[in-house]
């Protein structure tokens, strides 16, 4: 569940960095507008964050919390994230770079169900013709104490025919897939991907590190079969992939727990191996940074967060910098930003 990073001020406040490369545009491929439940992030939230010192030009806001509207399920998502998207526009008027919190949205839908092409034209409705990519959480573990997806994804979701023909159809509308599913289940993300290869499909999260449950401090012992699983997805020409989501909680690495939040030096020197793999396996063409704000947000600050990945992506060239911060978003996406 996500928690506004707010509730902390005096933690964040002790590390303090100045801005690497700020004029560098940035489209955030990955962020949630939160209400309900007594979690919230909303559109004065993520602009303070935006005000950090990052060209943050453009975001787009991804479903994660349908089940908090009674009555108004993913349209009511994506009704809130506009009117918070549109708030967010009205509180940057007058400055020379605005940053479009709403470029583009990820709604969701039942990709199983019988009438995927009439209920996305609802939701694209909903959206003010905003939306871009539908995500149906695959997370699915036997171990009950790895929380599997918030929509209670089933076993094998990403194999099952049924689902494969709503794939077809997004296809058909233009619009991706969002896929967040764990590491172990990369094999069939990849069948997913062969099965449907005309379908544009983002791999989030870095392809699912989780450090929960039987993977509790884990991570170094599988790191061989999570590289061998991103190798293989990466033969898939049809598949993207987002390269964050690494500090929140579920990865297990417990850096919220610490008397300091992660610095951008710290963070890149103990995430590099990961990026740089993704990286190196996907090119950075098919390779886009994420915030996963609020969520990543318990353990980094948005600033910092932005350093660390510019420090990662240090020893690459101006042009695939443009690709890793911005374009490759952009052009999945289908958005003019």
């Amino acid at each position: 569940m996500a928690r506004n990073p707010t509730d902390r001020p005096e933690w964040f406040a002790q590390v303090q960095e100045d801005v690497i490369e700020p004029e560098m545009p940035i489209l955030d491929p990955h962020f949630h507008f939160f209400t309900g439940r007594g979690h919230e992030f909303l559109a004065q939230n993520f602009l303070d964050y935006v005000d950090q010192g990052h060209k943050i030009v453009g975001a787009i806001h991804v479903e994660a919390n349908a089940d908090f509207f009674a009555g108004g399920g993913a349209c009511g998502e994506m009704r809130f994230a506009i009117n918070q998207g549109a708030i967010m526009r009205k509180l940057q008027q007058g400055r020379e770079t605005i940053c479009d919190p709403t470029a583009g949205v990820v709604g969701y839908t039942d990709l199983r169900g019988g009438e995927v092409e009439a209920e996305l034209e609802v939701l694209q409705e909903a959206a003010e013709n905003r939306l871009c990519a539908i995500r149906n959480s695959a997370a699915w573990d036997e171990d009950e104490k790895v929380p599997n997806g918030h929509t209670k994804p089933p076993q094998g979701l990403l194999i099952d025919p049924d689902f494969q023909k709503g794939i077809r159809q997004l296809a058909q509308k233009n619009l991706c897939f969002d896929s967040f599913c764990y590491f172990t289940q990369i094999p069939e993300l990849i069948a997913l991907a062969q099965a449907v290869p005309e379908a544009k499909i983002v791999c989030e999260h870095l392809g699912g590190i989780v450090g929960v449950g039987r993977y509790k401090d884990q991570q170094k012992a599988y790191f061989d079969q999570w590289r061998a699983n991103i190798s293989e997805l990466a033969t898939c020409e049809n598949v993207v992939i987002k390269l964050g989501a690494v500090a929140m909680s579920l990865s297990g690495f417990g850096w919220h727990k610490r008397g300091k939040p992660l610095g951008s030096n710290e963070y890149a020197d103990f995430y590099s191996p990961w990026f740089l793999h993704a990286i190196e396996a996907f090119g950075p063409e098919r390779c886009m940074f994420e915030s996963n704000f609020p969520v990543d947000g318990v353990s980094i600050s948005y600033g910092v967060l932005w350093n660390a990945f510019k420090r990662i992506a240090g020893s690459f060239s101006v042009d695939e910098k443009a690709f890793l911060f911005h374009k490759t978003a952009a052009t999945t996406y289908r958005l003019d930003i």
